[in-house]
């Protein structure tokens, strides 16, 4: 990715840090979304590159999902990270 190269990994991470850190309800659902979908085919383990296409599919996917009120709640996570 070109951003990454521009910036960096490290430095893109800390931003997204503080995305998150301050973004609202709307804001961290959708990062939500995006990573547990990004990480649901086991995309990091296939070695495969991800298209565009498929990429944007997948946030399209993600949105439409949050749209019809299918995410986990930050209170339910929260219950589900205790129990890891």
């Amino acid at each position: 990715m070109k951003i990454i190269s521009i910036m960096g990994a490290p430095k893109i991470k800390e931003e997204l840090y503080h995305f998150i850190e301050e973004g609202d309800a709307k804001l961290i659902k959708m990062l939500y979304a995006v990573a547990k979908e990004y990480t649901k085919d086991d995309y990091t383990l296939s070695g495969k590159p991800m298209t565009a296409n498929q990429l944007k599919t997948r946030v399209r996917d993600a949105k439409a999902r949050i749209a019809k009120g299918q995410y986990t709640t930050q209170d339910d996570l929260e219950k589900e990270m205790q129990e890891w």
